[in-house]
């Protein structure tokens, strides 16, 4: 699968919170594709999870455990390469250039299970499984940031005016 049809099938429909779309999208997609579009997925994934972007995760919604931090990365996934590339360039851009859904009036940037989906209709198909590349049982890269809202709001100003709940 090429790297550009791997963006077009994932990137959501704006303020997508859900894993709908793309069940819908990789539904037509071949065994062969889906194993291959998963593997995308997966390289994906591992590359968001750096301590630098569990930071950015940390002020924008409290992200404190691995399994948000996951949900987090499966959203930035969801917006796209841009997403990605702001996050890990600029990553205080992320205020201005992207819409935070909120839920119970909290910025809610996360989807649940984004990361399984091209695995459970592999299964479907098939009938087999393909191997899960869980990220979760696995530091992330980098080190650890503090958590103290000075050295938080002087390295991502914007996003720790906008979000910052502390």
């Amino acid at each position: 699968m090429e790297l550009d049809r791997f963006w077009e099938l994932v990137t959501a429909p704006n303020n997508t919170q859900d894993c709908d779309y793309l069940k819908t999208r990789l539904s037509a997609l071949s065994c062969e594709e889906l194993a291959q579009f998963d593997g995308i997925y997966t390289k994906e994934l591992r590359a968001l999870w750096h301590w630098d972007n569990w930071k950015v995760a940390y002020v924008i919604a409290g992200c404190n455990s691995e399994y948000d931090f996951l949900d987090f990365c499966n959203w930035i996934i969801s917006r796209g390469s841009e997403a990605i590339s702001i996050l890990i360039t600029e990553p205080d851009e992320l205020a201005n250039k992207f819409a935070i859904a909120t839920k119970d009036d909290l910025p809610y940037p996360f989807i649940d299970e984004l990361d399984l989906v091209a695995g459970l209709l592999y299964e479907e198909k098939s009938q087999e499984e393909l191997p899960y590349h869980s990220v979760v049982n696995f530091p992330p890269q980098g080190k650890k940031f503090k958590n103290k809202p000075k050295l938080l709001k002087a390295e991502l100003p914007q996003l720790f005016n906008r979000y910052w709940l502390g």
